[in-house]
């Protein structure tokens, strides 16, 4: 604690200092660095201060990585950039900003190494921001996150997008969220000249009712969703057996259900909060027939382990035998793996509810109250497939859950698949990243039209 007042009040005498020596050149995000970090990009910007202007332009795309909402949307388009022969033959500069001080990002060792692989170096400070500044043409910033209507949680990506501004450097950013109605509306207020989005859904009701410019917003799908064309449900199911030996007697004559939620933040606004995940899962274990279904949990990334409300409530042997818990730290099984393998999805409100759809899976929205987090994912019961539920609804959870299994056999048309795709993620063709890419090398380009 003494250490920390330490720190606060060094910084409170710094911070103004660093401010007044780079002048015009200062971002908020100086705030984010460690003091190494802080040092170099001072004097980076001494140094470009003191050199004559080039008169050669050099094009350059930075992209900004502060969140792991960053890695995960941004890491497929800057390897995909990277491997683009049209980089090297107009002699585009890529630079990755990575800044770990802001929500403790630290890129996965996978990620880091096929970065490395393809010679790219990581840069912990923002300099190459600062020098886009000095010289804009054909300068492009790629971030994420930088939504005005969510100022306080997008606060870093707004006001470097607004610096960039300033400078005349364009800005590009992506979706990271579904198409939860809040999340929609935080979208139409992205601070970046250009916004990618994943689906039609999203762009037609920023367009249309939020009015959006047409122009800003380019459909491109969801880069994330690029794995689903290679996905094999065999070696998953094969992983899962591996990891958890006690379902391969099992599988042969339960079904499995997939449960993909979480347990914290959802009820945050209201006093009994942890009460309510403890009553959410009770309702789950209580409405599953565990002698027909088996039931994968896979953790939320925040959710806690201790406690693990998932395994507190499970309320006896028999059910547990039925339940696998899946932690955050099992990577290799993840929710695209197990949706693969599960014949239904239950869940409250994530966007996993519309990757399930676009896979073509049912999904029951399992929400306490009609006025809990689900209410923002109640536009997907127009879809066949989906059907919210509550504590009390008639028909029970339960009923629900055995409708929704015995319906397994397809009714849905390949005209009706095909629709609810372009309206979520515009095509499962295993191009995404592609049409990504395409769209920033289109940003540069344009500066030599």
């Amino acid at each position: 604690m003494a250490l920390k007042l330490l720190k606060d009040t060094i910084r409170k005498t710094t911070d103004p200092l660093e401010a007044i020596v780079l002048g015009s050149d200062y971002f908020l995000l100086q705030r984010s660095l460690n003091y190494s970090d802080k040092f170099n990009v001072i004097y980076q910007d001494i140094q470009l201060r003191l050199r004559s202007r080039s008169n050669t332009v050099q094009p350059e795309i930075t992209f900004l990585l502060y969140s792991k909402a960053c890695e995960r949307l941004l890491i497929p388009i800057i390897l995909d950039s990277l491997k683009r022969p049209e980089i090297k033959k107009e002699k585009i500069q890529v630079n990755l900003i990575v800044l770990f001080g802001i929500h403790r990002l630290k890129l996965s060792p996978g990620n880091l190494q096929q970065l490395q692989a393809l010679g790219c170096t990581v840069q912990t400070n923002y300099f190459s921001l600062i020098r886009a500044c000095h010289q804009p043409e054909q300068k492009l910033v790629v971030l994420c996150l930088d939504h005005r209507k969510s100022y306080v949680n997008h606060f870093w990506g707004v006001e470097t997008v607004d610096t960039l501004k300033r400078f005349g450097v364009k800005t590009l950013s992506i979706q990271h969220g579904g198409t939860r109605a809040d999340s929609v509306e935080d979208l139409a207020s992205a601070a970046s000249d250009i916004v990618l989005v994943w689906g039609k859904r999203v762009y037609r009701e920023i367009v249309e009712k939020y009015g959006g410019d047409p122009q800003r917003f380019r459909v491109v799908g969801n880069p994330l969703h690029d794995c689903l064309a290679q996905l094999n449900p065999d070696e998953a199911l094969q992983k899962l057996i591996e990891r958890y030996p006690m379902l391969q007697s099992q599988l042969p004559q339960k079904r499995i259900i997939l449960l993909a939620t979480t347990l914290q933040a959802e009820y945050a606004a209201w006093s009994d909060e942890q009460a309510l995940y403890r009553q959410y899962m009770q309702q789950i274990y209580s409405s599953v027939d565990f002698s027909k279904y088996v039931l994968l949990i896979k953790m939320h990334p925040l959710d806690s382990l201790s406690p693990n409300i998932y395994r507190d409530e499970i309320p006896d042997a028999q059910v547990e035998s039925s339940v696998v818990i899946i932690e955050p730290s099992m990577t290799e099984l993840d929710v695209y793996s197990l949706l693969s393998i599960s014949e239904l999805l239950i869940t409250r409100a994530s966007t996993v509810a519309e990757e399930a759809l676009i896979m073509g899976q049912r999904v029951v929205a399992f929400d306490l109250m009609p006025e809990g987090p689900s209410q923002n994912y109640k536009h997907l019961d127009e879809y066949s497939d989906f059907t919210t539920i509550y504590k009390d609804s008639k028909p029970s959870l339960q009923t629900a859950i055995d409708k929704a299994m015995m319906q397994l056999t397809k009714e849905s048309s390949n005209i009706y698949q095909s629709k609810i795709i372009g309206e979520l993620t515009y095509s499962l063709d295993g191009k995404s990243t592609y049409r990504s890419t395409n769209e920033i090398l289109r940003q540069i380009q344009e500066f030599s039209n």
